[in-house]
């Protein structure tokens, strides 16, 4: 049978919970849901030019972008790179940084997420090793829109939140190429999303701050999120949904504190009788770790 694969949050702000979700994983599989891995952790190293969906500041140095990449795939789980900033032009394809992190991580494992056309084309050129995946900030919200990017020869596509609980996942053929975005925090049908994205490809292209009204997504616990139309309730993912033919689904949580990502982890993937097990056992060692 074909496994389920989750797609995690973070690889590098949010490593430490990573690292010990995917520890409890292997030691204590009976705990988990039946047939599922780790299908990537997504994410950027601070100072990324190319990042996008969510502003990364700061800087990595080179050592812990190696030892990041070697945490990760020594468990045979690829690092996903978010380069989905929209507003890219041809100087920014040679930002020294950039191209290090995809040089270093060039082993024909990991993957990297785009959304600039401009930026795909430089990456399938100079870095034909990666898996290039179409991201869900292109916004795509129609099928014809969606089955026209299956002829651009893309790993996977990530599907918009918007066809979460509709009929267009059920009349979307090829079923194995998407993946679905199953927890957004954002709002539904948020009418500023778009604006969003591109006030952080601003924002990270020019070392800045998003100049963007908070969302008010952003203090919500994790199960006020049950209540959203596009939330895909575990029942219907592994029960309906992989019935149809989906084995891929990606969790939110670049923005959020590790504590609210963490309750995520234990909803979808932890089996309800041993969520306070496992709870505890990550709240433990992450209190060893801040101490």
């Amino acid at each position: 049978m074909e496994k389920i694969k989750f797609y995690l949050p973070d690889f590098y702000n949010k490593f430490a919970l990573n690292e010990l979700i995917i520890n409890l994983l292997n030691e204590y599989p009976e705990c988990f849901y039946d047939n599922i891995e780790i299908g990537a952790v997504y994410g950027c190293f601070p100072g990324s030019l190319w990042n996008g969906g969510r502003v990364c500041p700061g800087y990595a140095r080179k050592e812990q972008v190696l030892a990041v990449l070697k945490e990760y795939n020594d468990r045979g789980i690829p690092c996903r790179f978010t380069f989905t900033n929209s507003l890219l032009e041809e100087k920014h394809l040679y930002d020294t940084f950039c191209n290090m992190c995809l040089e270093l991580a060039d082993n024909g494992m990991n993957e990297v997420l785009v959304n600039s056309p401009l930026l795909e084309e430089y990456i399938r050129k100079n870095y034909p090793g990666y898996k290039v995946i179409l991201s869900t900030t292109r916004e795509i919200k129609t099928i014809e829109g969606i089955e026209k990017e299956t002829l651009n020869d893309y790993y996977i596509i990530v599907l918009d939140k918007s066809f979460n609980n509709t009929d267009k996942l059920v009349q979307l053929k090829d079923k194995g190429r998407y993946e679905i975005l199953v927890d957004s925090f954002c709002m539904d049908a948020c009418p500023n999303s778009t604006k969003h994205y591109k006030e952080v490809s601003r924002a990270q292209l020019e070392f800045d701050s998003a100049d963007f009204p908070m969302c008010p997504a952003i203090n919500r616990d994790f199960y006020e999120f049950l209540a959203n139309e596009t939330f895909i309730t575990t029942e219907d993912l592994y029960g309906k949904y992989f019935q149809m033919g989906y084995n891929k689904f990606k969790l939110d949580g670049r923005a959020f504190n590790v504590y609210t990502v963490m309750e995520s982890y234990m909803y979808y993937l932890v089996k309800p009788l041993h969520r306070d097990k496992v709870r505890l056992s990550v709240l433990k060692a992450l209190e060893r770790l801040e101490r």
